[in-house]
C-alpha cells in the first residue's frame, strides 16, 4: 500500500458533541500505522469503522487537554482486554510523562499487570522520529500559554508544552495543527504541504485560510468543530471558497483520507 490512509476517529472540539468524538486520528501506511491524539471515543470509533487496535504502533499527543488525551487510557484497557502482545509507544508532552505513569497506576493499569509494554517517551520542541519511511516532527504552539497567569499564582510545574506535527510520508508532506492559538502558529511548517489537517474553532477562519493560500497547501481538511455550528458546518467550506480556496474539507468521524 503505497498511499496514506487516514481514518477521522474524531472531529469535535473541546465540547462534547452527540455527533462528533473527541480529537483523534489513524494513519496507516504500508508499514506503520499510528493515531494522532486520543480523545474520549476513540476506542468506540475504531470498533465502529473495524479497525483493528492491534494495529496501532504508535500514538501521539499534541498536548494534555482531555479532548485530545482524554480516550487514551480506555483505549490501553481495551488492547490488554483483547490480550494485545506488540509493545505499544506513546509520545507524550515531556511535561505530561510522569503524570501520565501515576495516572495509570490511579486506573490500575500497572505494567506488569497488563498484556503488553507501555512505552512512554517525551515530546520537545524540535522532537523528530523516524521510522519505516515516515518522519514526524513536532513545533511548539502557543495554544496553551494563556494559563501562564494560573500556573505562576499557584506554583505549578506545568511548562504549557503544545504541539503541531509536520509528517513526511511517502514523499507527501502532511501537518496536523493539534490545537492552535491563531494561524501564526502554522508560519513556517505548512508551506507546499500536501495536505494540512488544521482546527478552525480557535483561530480566526479568516486569518488561517488566508494563510493557507499563501502558503500554497494543495488539500485542507478541517477539524475541531466547534458545538455551536452543529448542522452550520458548511458555512467553513463556503467561506474557504469565496475565498478561493481549493480542495477544502470538512472532518466528520468515519471520513476516509487518502493521501
Amino acid at each position: 500500500m503505497n498511499e496514506i490512509r487516514i481514518t477521522v476517529l474524531g472531529s469535535s472540539s473541546g465540547m462534547p458533541s452527540p455527533s462528533r468524538f473527541c480529537s483523534s486520528f489513524f494513519f496507516q501506511t504500508e508499514n506503520y500505522n499510528f493515531l494522532l491524539d486520543c480523545g474520549e471515543g476513540t476506542s468506540f470509533s475504531l470498533l465502529k469503522y473495524k479497525i483493528d487496535p492491534e494495529s496501532i504502533d504508535a500514538v501521539f499527543i499534541s498536548h494534555a487537554h482531555a479532548d485530545h488525551l482524554g480516550g487514551i487510557f480506555l483505549l490501553i484497557q481495551m488492547m490488554h482486554l483483547l490480550k494485545r502482545r506488540t509493545p505499544l509507544e506513546i509520545y507524550l508532552p515531556e511535561e505530561t510523562v510522569q503524570v501520565f505513569k501515576l495516572c495509570l497506576d490511579a486506573y490500575y493499569l500497572f505494567p506488569d499487570k497488563i498484556s503488553f509494554s507501555l512505552n512512554l517517551l517525551p515530546v520537545t520542541d524540535n522532537f523528530e522520529f523516524e521510522r519505516e519511511g515516515i518522519t514526524i516532527r513536532a513545533h511548539s504552539n502557543r495554544h496553551l500559554m494563556g494559563n501562564q497567569e494560573t500556573i505562576n499564582t499557584m506554583k505549578l510545574p506545568n511548562r504549557m508544552q503544545s504541539f503541531c506535527y509536520g509528517m513526511k510520508i511517502n514523499n507527501k508532506k502532511i501537518v496536523y495543527s493539534g490545537d492552535i492559538e491563531s494561524g501564526d502558529d502554522l508560519i513556517g511548517i505548512i508551506d507546499d504541504a500536501d495536505l494540512v489537517i488544521t482546527e478552525c474553532f480557535h483561530p480566526k477562519l479568516d486569518k488561517l485560510i488566508s494563510l493557507i493560500l499563501e502558503n500554497r497547501v494543495k488539500s485542507t481538511l478541517f477539524t475541531h468543530i466547534p458545538a455551536e455550528m452543529e448542522g452550520g458546518e458548511k458555512q467553513i467550506l463556503t467561506q474557504a471558497h469565496k475565498m478561493g480556496l481549493e480542495n477544502p474539507r470538512l472532518a466528520h468521524d468515519g471520513l476516509v483520507i487518502e493521501v
